[in-house]
């Protein structure tokens, strides 16, 4: 994963992670005379109905200007006059604003003969508008108007037809392309410092989201209202190799497999299950324009569209602002839903997913749609059922080792609604044996087997849980999407979450009664390998990009005055604290917005120096204390409202806890005493053993598992940590004594303590200290890459049936200077810092061969750490070749762009000004920091050091890593690779699954 400009190994800023919506100034231009490329056009030429009418048909949401009582968000509802609903929650923790915009459409509405069109068109509001995203429209129509035919005349054609007339369309598109602007939207909002920008589509929902610094808001709005009103689906062609993608990820996903398999099954007559989000593979070889086209007049309406915001803003600043632009998007009429049913599950309906990895049970019972009054119950009840280590099926299954792991969910569609549970087998396990272990915990529930200290501690969780959520702007913006999106008044969304709160034991065991009966779905994953579908990839020409061009619209946002926003940056003493316990420095930084707190040990020991470590861990998380049963004990930390997290790795382990600070003697006493006198018997250490063979079994059948297995090695060779860890004989030969003294030994050696919570650094100090002594665990090896002689490239190959090949690449260094890291912060965002960035540009928007990519230059943890650039990237298996050779001229032979360049440190500069630190990352980001040596805040001296640097300095970096052997690790299927030609790239390596972990023999 690229790092941001100012985030560390794990420590991440507090920003947004999607899309954006927005607000200012432009009425809504007339439609022009041709009706093929621009959606507007599609309008049905029928009797107008007034505004008036067509508001009172569009279930607004009921208005508040104040906020309600009791409302700890303080949100206000607002309509502007084409019936466009506004939710603002502000919060002027920083200087920005959760922007999204929320359609009250998803793929439910998608027409049944062009499934994943909602998603599609998601992915086409991103290519701008006849004034955004293009030089001359004017010239750029008439191609545009001919793809929409040519699309026309897709569907029924012959196979013959059909390539001529993808070819034609190519050829279009590429004429098309000569006007276009690609991925300008995204590089505006880079170079305005709006982050995170991004969409999703669900069921019933799509949203377009993003991280507006506040001095943005109205160009912000100004793009919004552009794109929304005047959208152009210029490089559809494109576009559709990015789907495609998307597509083969879920193939290759068995949950996402899992889930299509379960909602239809739950939903067989309705959208909900005959629809899936990403669509049908027929369709989308197929396309539909004109479907798209219709689909956006029908549903994006603003009186069907919702501007929602949170942060830095307030109604006063907003309204006026969205009424000259968004507002000003004529209101018209909304689709009528296509009628669907609901016929009710009769009895139990088996389905089947092959798929390699483990092996999984997952049974669902339909339940009820939002709003509906048992919602608050049922979500109480999943509270109850999984809560960590403290739910039912964890003390009923997992505890006690009945089954791998288990879990449950509810989903709560507008229309419908289910909740479900799942557990994943052991090795001599059969679905029938792990479906009547989660229908025997199910029976428990509805038979009322529980306490109702269980309900007021999942009450209690809950509660905790909003609290959290309400310290991000972007959670708080979500909240109010599901209001929106569920037609949920205000007012009713805050009496649901009073209802959760008052949630009863016999409201549970009446829901569970109600709902948890002899009529559900049971889908069971089978271990095998799948015969997945193929989607016949497109002969697409790559766009020529040329990143010095940019339309008039966006060159006179860019320049529309601001008032900039000045850094800040964390000051110790005010933001964070040092201090020193027994065993080890201490940081503290203060939660200023809730009693909940966050306290973490870290260890620089890790199952290098203590192979039985992690299986130490495993067995504390399956132990009691002393006296205290295991089940008693997780009892225990779930009333006091304390999450316990173990951490181990190969160099470092972590012990966290998470809760109520007024419990935080309670929970530190009891934690220490679990880690000192653990208790268990033989029979839960010989399951323990069971279970890590067998989950180290399925995991070398998976494909996920693989790419990362197999990436390790690549990079690290024999120093890869996945071949130090412990061998399967070695786990077979633990004995209880050996792993309770690595639990019970661990708190005496030397370890750093984070806190993040309400209290006096001084109060901190007095109460959390574990451990007296304080060994040494003794130095930790640099890390270092494999050596490769410079200029060569060596692909480590394992063959897999999958529908993508994963790849991990890396231009390894050796130690690199303090002096070059704001370089290489600069070089990375250059490569991959936001949609518009060189690699997303050239892979996906230009040539379709990735959906995802990424670079960055790691740098390892300490001073004396290898750095290397490093990448990765998804793409079709007969792509693969081409993927590799694309990525090997961009990082070996692609100079520096110089225009590039420059919208790299703009968009770095308004990062810099308007970013600010999450809070409860404070401490993280400051060990950090502590770690790697830097006195402090380093920030604003890698901001001077990037402005002061050239296009040549960023060269003769690149260069530098342009020089060193690339070391490649693919996963894919051998045929669809094509290895005889990956050999032309470089040396090809195949290795087996067995070669890149330590375990041995099972």
């Amino acid at each position: 994963m690229r790092r941001s400009f100012f985030e560390s190994s794990w420590a991440l800023l507090g920003r947004v992670g999607l899309l954006s919506s927005v607000a200012l100034a432009l009425a809504c231009k007339p439609a022009p005379s041709s009706t093929a490329a621009r959606p507007e056009d599609a309008a049905a030429a029928a009797p107008a109905k007034d505004l008036a009418q067509i508001l009172a048909e569009s279930a607004l949401p009921a208005v508040n200007d104040a906020p309600l009582a009791g409302d700890d968000m303080a949100v206000t509802v607002h309509r502007l006059q084409n019936g466009m609903t506004v939710y603002i929650s502000s919060d002027r923790q920083q200087p920005r604003i959760s922007a999204w915009i929320g359609v009250r459409t998803g793929s439910r509405n998608d027409p049944p003969a062009s499934t994943g069109l909602a998603h599609y068109l998601e992915h086409m509001l991103f290519k701008g508008s006849d004034e955004l995203g293009t030089l001359d429209y004017a010239a750029e129509k008439p191609h545009l108007d001919r793809v929409a035919a040519l699309y026309a005349e897709l569907r029924g054609a012959d196979a013959a037809r059909r390539a001529q007339l993808f070819a034609e369309i190519d050829a279009q598109t590429q004429a098309a392309a000569a006007y276009a602007v690609p991925n300008e939207l995204d590089r505006l909002y880079a170079n305005l410092g709006i982050e995170g920008v991004n969409a999703f589509t669900s069921e019933d929902a799509t949203a377009y989201i993003a991280d507006v610094p506040s001095n943005r808001f109205t160009a912000w709005a100004e793009v919004e209202a552009e794109r929304l009103s005047d959208p152009v689906f210029r490089l559809f062609y494109p576009e559709l190799e990015a789907v495609y993608e998307e597509k083969n990820l879920s193939l290759d996903d068995p949950d996402d497999r899992v889930w299509e398999a379960l909602t239809l099954a739950l939903f067989p007559e309705h959208p909900y299950g005959t629809q899936p989000t990403l669509g049908l593979g027929e369709h989308l070889e197929s396309p539909a324009y004109a479907d798209m086209v219709d689909y956006f007049e029908g549903w994006y309406a603003p009186n069907n569209m919702a501007v929602i915001l949170a942060g830095d803003i307030d109604a006063e600043t907003a309204l006026p602002v969205l009424e000259d632009t968004l507002g000003q998007i004529p209101a018209r009429e909304i689709a009528t839903p296509s009628a669907a049913a609901l016929p009710p599950v009769r009895g139990r309906v088996l389905r089947e997913v092959v798929a390699e990895g483990e092996q999984e049970v997952s049974l669902a019972w339909r339940t009820v749609g939002v709003g509906h009054a048992d919602v608050a119950a049922l979500t109480i009840m999943d509270r109850l059922m999984d809560s960590s280590s403290s739910g039912m099926l964890a003390l009923e299954l997992e505890l006690p080792q009945k089954v791998q792991r288990a879990g449950s969910w509810p989903s709560f569609f507008n229309e419908a609604g289910f909740f479900a549970v799942h557990a994943s087998l052991r090795q001599d396990q059969t679905h029938a044996e792990v479906e009547a272990l989660l229908r025997g915990v199910v029976a428990k529930l509805r038979a009322g087997e529980f306490e109702a200290e269980a309900v007021d501690a999942a009450v209690l969780h809950e509660v905790m849980a909003d609290a959290r959520g309400l310290e991000r702007n972007a959670a708080r913006a979500s909240r109010m999407l599901d209001a929106y999106i569920g037609r949920q008044p205000w007012a009713d969304a805050l009496a649901e979450d009073q209802a959760i709160r008052a949630v009863t034991r016999e409201d549970v065991i009446r829901v569970a009664n109600t709902y948890l009966g002899e009529d559900f779905v049971a889908v069971h994953r089978k271990l095998g390998e799948p015969s997945l579908p193929g989607l016949e990839k497109p002969e697409i020409t790559p766009i020529e990009l040329d990143i010095s061009r940019e339309s008039a619209f966006a060159a006179r946002i860019e320049a529309s005055p601001v008032t900039p926003i000045e850094p800040e940056l964390l000051r110790e003493g005010e933001d964070y604290v040092h201090l020193e316990l027994p065993a080890g420095p201490l940081i503290v930084a203060h939660n200023p917005r809730n009693e909940l707190f966050t306290l973490r040990y870290r260890f620089d020991r890790g199952h290098r120096k203590a192979p039985l470590l992690c299986v130490a861990f495993e067995l504390l998380e399956r132990a009691g204390a002393g006296e205290r049963s295991a089940e008693a004990l997780q009892r225990e930390l779930f009333a006091l409202g304390t999450s316990v997290n173990f951490e181990c790795g190969a160099e470092t382990s972590a012990l966290e806890l998470a809760g109520l600070d007024r419990n935080l003697e309670r929970s530190v006493a009891l934690v220490e005493g679990w880690l000192r006198d653990p208790s268990f018997d033989a029979g839960t250490l010989d399951k323990l053993r069971e279970t890590i063979l067998g989950r180290r079994e399925d995991e070398l059948d998976d494909p996920e598992a693989l790419a990362v297995y197999l990436g390790d090695y690549a990079l690290f060779g024999a120093d890869s940590p996945w071949l130090s860890a412990p061998s399967n004989a070695a786990v077979r030969r633990a004995s209880a004594k050996q792993l309770r003294g690595l639990a019970a030994g661990l708190l005496d050696y030397g370890h750093r303590t984070l806190y993040f919570g309400p209290r006096a650094a001084d109060e901190v100090a007095a109460v959390v200290g574990m451990g007296k002594a304080r060994r040494e665990a003794g130095p930790r090896a640099p890390l270092r890459y494999r050596e490769l002689e410079p200029g060569k490239t060596r692909i480590y190959f394992l063959n897999k049936d999958v529908a993508k090949s994963a790849l991990t690449l890396a231009l390894p260094q050796g130690p690199q200077p303090r002096a070059q890291i704001p370089l290489a912060r600069y070089y990375e965002y250059y490569l991959d810092g936001d949609m518009s960035s060189l690699l997303f540009q050239e892979l996906r928007e230009a040539r379709g061969l990735a959906y995802h990519s990424s670079g960055y230059v790691d740098r390892g943890v300490l001073p004396a750490d290898d750095w290397a650039l490093i990448g990765d990237m998804g793409t079709q298996g007969d792509k693969t070749v081409d993927a590799l050779g694309v990525w090997a001229e961009l990082l070996r032979v692609r100079p520096i762009d110089a225009a590039r360049l420059a919208n790299t440190r703009s968009a770095l500069e308004a990062e810099y000004r308007a970013a600010r630190v999450d809070p409860r990352w404070i401490v993280a980001l400051v060990d950090d920091w502590d770690r790697r040596g830097e006195a402090g805040d380093p920030r604003a001296w890698e901001w001077a050091e990037i402005q002061a640097a050239g296009v040549e300095d960023v060269q003769a970096l690149a260069s530098a890593y342009a020089k060193a052997g690339m070391i490649v690790a693919v996963v894919g299927e051998r045929e669809a690779v094509d290895l005889a030609a990956l050999a032309t790239v470089g040396e090809v390596v195949e290795v087996e699954a067995s070669e890149l972990v330590g375990y041995g023999a099972f």
